[in-house]
């Protein structure tokens, strides 16, 4: 059985959406942004490893909820390719996302 490896490829908005809570947590502590910024490559690397295992949010975009952290990472799957279209705290109008794809 061949195994497929996945490569991540993350949108501009995802890396807006990504640098503008890392300073939020930066400016609060920065112990608690290392742990954010851990924390996030964690939940990448997990989708990377079983992008599948995830449930659908909307049509073809799947969401993963990201522990120790009320983030949300939606992505979708293109071939051996894992599209992040957002981190997206949880309290946010999901509406935005969804416009993204």
């Amino acid at each position: 059985m061949k195994v497929t490896k996945f490569s991540i490829e993350i949108s501009d908005e995802a890396e807006i959406d990504f640098d503008k809570s890392y300073e939020y947590y930066f400016e609060e502590s920065p112990k608690v942004a290392n742990a954010f910024f851990k924390r996030i490559n964690i939940s990448l690397e997990d989708i990377k490893q079983n992008p599948f295992t995830f449930p659908i949010a909307h049509k073809e975009v799947r969401k993963y909820l990201v522990r120790k952290f009320p983030f949300v990472i939606y992505y979708q799957i293109d071939n051996s390719t894992i599209k992040v279209v957002a981190i997206f705290h949880t309290s946010r109008n999901p509406e935005i996302w969804n416009e993204r794809t």
